[in-house]
């Protein structure tokens, strides 16, 4: 466990260091809004595309089955929790996209190099894909057909549209996301067996290289801007952290145990369920009515535990 930890350190150090650097040179913004846009819309497209057209997807079925069944069972348990209590609706918005939204693209790349190497890129970037596929279909899909089906300014200032009308219109935004498109365009090139110009891939290799570093500082930043509040305010998210850092990596352990003897392959999995609350539901928080605040301490909380509770997991076996 020490091991892994010290390995996983310069990651987290670079966290922290961006942290304070948020905290007391009162950075706008702009820096966040900027280094973030980039990340989303060429570094990580760059790299999930990259690594997903290297990949060899034999023997990769079970890896895409045990993660999209726990991706989906996290879903409905949700849902099902929204449908049966009296829970508020925008308490179950929250933690329907937040309870399988870990930071799987930005940190868990980094902290899986770490330990692994270079090598394991292409399965880490099969599990980004199915992860957000997921999370960009399901999750936001719910969202946005809560969303579209409430609201809308054409002809009148709530008007119901018609189901079809607002699946096609979500379809059309999946579409426009670069991420799902990289992931396309990654598993197309990977399942044609076509070979890229040494050029273009080169050039996609260098925007894919340069995305580590301006991850770990957009989460650094973020930290550092957000206020602490009180400790009673703090009760909500410290629950939400151990079900994302313990409660969930636990019952993937134990359910892939169950029907796996091969515990070995799934260890990537395991470690990007591991993960803690990624970034992007707070930025999410505003279109879709969610609890911003609640993300927002969940976010740092989780962030900063997982440097302890990761090393556990990837060194249970």
């Amino acid at each position: 466990m020490l091991e892994i930890f010290l390995v996983i350190l310069p990651l987290f150090l670079i966290i922290f260091a961006s942290a304070i650097i948020g905290k007391f040179k009162n950075l706008d913004n702009q820096w966040s809004q900027i280094l973030n846009s980039f990340a989303l819309n060429i570094g990580l497209p760059a790299l999930i595309f990259s690594s997903l057209a290297k990949v060899s997807l034999t023997g990769k079925g079970d890896i895409i089955l045990a993660n999209s069944l726990f991706l989906l069972l996290c879903f409905l348990i949700i849902y099902i929790l929204g449908k049966t209590t009296k829970i508020k609706t925008k308490t179950i918005k929250t933690l329907f996209i937040c309870l399988a939204f870990g930071n799987i693209a930005y940190l868990g790349p980094p902290i899986l190099m770490q330990i692994y190497g270079q090598k394991i890129m292409p399965e880490v970037s099969l599990i980004i894909g199915i992860h957000l596929f997921w999370i960009f279909t399901v999750g936001l899909g719910f969202l946005d057909y809560q969303l579209k089906q409430r609201q809308s300014w054409i002809g009148k200032l709530f008007h119901k549209k018609a189901p079809s009308e607002i699946i096609t219109h979500i379809g059309i935004d999946l579409l426009k996301n670069p991420l799902l498109v990289s992931i396309f365009l990654g598993l197309l090139i990977a399942f044609s067996g076509i070979k890229l110009p040494f050029f273009l891939s080169s050039a996609i290799d260098m925007l894919a290289a340069s995305v580590t570093p301006v991850v770990l500082v957009v989460i650094g930043l973020f930290i550092g801007q957000s206020k602490l509040g009180q400790i009673k305010d703090w009760w909500p998210a410290i629950i939400f952290t151990g079900i994302t850092l313990l409660i969930i990596p636990g019952a993937f352990y134990y359910g892939v145990k169950i029907f796996s003897s091969d515990l070995d392959k799934y260890m990537p999995s395991l470690i990007e369920f591991a993960m803690p609350l990624a970034i992007t539901p707070f930025a999410l928080a505003d279109k879709f009515d969610l609890d911003k605040k609640f993300i927002s301490k969940a976010i740092v909380l989780s962030t900063i535990l997982s440097i302890i509770t990761i090393p556990i997991w990837a060194t249970i076996l």
